[in-house]
């Protein structure tokens, strides 16, 4: 996550006129983006999938430039702290949709420890930290055992607590629950809330399970495919005001829940079917006769049919 020291109030988040498109495509996945996130303020991210939601979260952690790991053309500006997202990477704690891509390490407390080295965090504050927010997210083993071992669970469990270690002043998380059970999610919202709580960190969130997570909340942005913001507000009142268009889109909202749909998908044109040879034909032919071979039943003998027609 690069240099730096993490700690202390929230971030500020700045967008103005801002977007991004990804190299070789001609459209972008956000275009004129206007948001500020105060220091402290936690936020929910909504919107239909391809909305750009992940692209906004690795922009914000400094991810994305000509100088960084996504390639792409940026227009308007995006600031952390009044600077480009790319000189504040050692404030932000960052975890993806998918935790494999995250694992740097091959023992999981090294893994933790990662962060928190490249932080220039004194080397006997890093194991503390590191067993603190490993106890934290119910990780069920020890600092040395594989990483290559886990789960996913247990991955997304073992990045959750890498983040959670660097005490980041903006925290960016995209659906950390996604691969865990449900006392597993609910644990990590619980570590959540505390670290919130605690250190008045600035969140930004994106999450598909709404009703699980508006409580860590106090604002609801929501984003256009390809476009900006179309609605910023209070939880309650954007659902009430967008509730039915999101769950059209399938985002579960609380109170507008998408009707499952039970019809069976309708059935393609075939590509494959199969005719059985006259040989082949034959020997079923066989072995039916030897399996209804004549028997005595009553007063008659009864027997199989004849072969089938070549």
């Amino acid at each position: 996550m690069g240099s730096g020291t993490a700690g202390g109030p929230g971030a500020r988040v700045e967008l103005s006129g801002w977007g991004w498109r990804h190299s070789g495509r001609q459209a972008y996945a956000l275009r004129g983006v206007d948001l500020t996130v105060e220091p402290g303020e936690r936020v929910l991210l909504l919107g239909a999938s391809g909305a750009g939601k992940s692209t906004l979260l690795h922009s914000l952690a400094g991810l994305t430039g000509a100088d960084s790991a996504i390639g792409g053309e940026q227009e308007g500006t995006l600031l952390v702290d009044g600077e480009p997202a790319d000189r504040r990477r050692g404030v932000v704690g960052l975890v993806s949709q998918d935790p494999e891509t995250q694992l740097v390490m091959a023992r999981a407390g090294d893994d933790v420890a990662f962060g928190l080295e490249n932080l220039g965090v004194v080397p006997d504050q890093i194991w503390p930290r590191v067993d603190t927010a490993l106890a934290e997210v119910g990780f069920p083993y020890g600092r040395r055992h594989s990483t290559g071992a886990l789960s996913g669970g247990e991955k997304q469990r073992l990045v959750v607590a890498g983040a959670l270690a660097m005490r980041p002043r903006l925290l960016l998380l995209d659906e950390p629950t996604a691969n865990l059970d449900p006392a597993g999610a609910e644990l990590v919202r619980g570590v959540l809330q505390r670290l919130l709580a605690e250190t008045e960190a600035t969140l930004v969130l994106v999450e598909h399970r709404v009703a699980d997570v508006v409580d860590l909340v106090d604002r609801v942005v929501v984003l256009r495919p390809g476009g900006g913001v179309v609605a910023d507000g209070a939880p309650r009142a954007v659902f009430e005001e967008h509730g039915r268009a999101l769950a059209d889109q399938g985002v579960w909202v609380p109170g507008n829940e998408p009707e499952p749909d039970p019809s069976p998908a309708p059935g393609g044109t075939a590509l494959l079917e199969a005719v059985a040879s006259p040989r082949a034909r034959r020997s079923n032919w066989a072995r039916g006769r030897l399996r209804r071979a004549p028997c005595w039943r009553g007063s008659t003998w009864q027997s199989g049919p004849g072969p089938p027609p070549l």
